[in-house]
């Protein structure tokens, strides 16, 4: 473990570019589990509001490369998930399955209702983060033990 803030900085810095990314990099810094889940769950959330309030140019990126190619496959599965069970579903699920960036990236392609989907997305980043954070720990310690 390094200098302290530097780890804490480097996790906030990761977790702006993904839930995952700084769910892993506290991990790998050795951090506490409360710091590991308090820095991923507001810098994803920080990350995700960047997009979402200067996301306009990305939208129009996304809808013009989106009309020459087709869908994404990413694309395909927030669609599904966001047919299926609507913000709610989309905000909680996609932010585990693809990242919390690219689902505020293609519910803003899809979603009507912005500010509840951002609402949802959100929430899922901060309970996927809890979630996966306690995951973390007690696989960490389980092996940490078996050793």
């Amino acid at each position: 473990m390094g200098d302290f803030s530097f780890d804490i900085i480097m996790v906030f810095l990761v977790g702006i570019t993904g839930m995952w990314k700084g769910l892993s990099a506290g991990f790998l810094l050795q951090l506490s589990p409360i710091y590991i889940f308090l820095l991923t769950a507001l810098s994803s959330t920080i990350g995700v509001l960047i997009i979402f309030f200067f996301g306009t140019k990305i939208r129009n990126y996304i809808i013009n490369r989106r009309s020459k190619k087709g869908k994404s496959n990413k694309e395909k599965k927030a669609l599904k998930l966001f047919n299926k069970y609507g913000h709610m579903g989309l905000g909680l699920f996609g932010a585990l399955a693809i990242g919390p960036p690219m689902t505020i990236i293609l519910g803003l392609t899809v979603v009507k209702q912005q500010k509840t989907f951002l609402f949802w997305t959100i929430v899922g980043i901060v309970f996927w983060s809890f979630v996966l954070t306690i995951i973390g720990t007690i696989s960490i310690e389980t092996i940490t033990r078996l050793t």
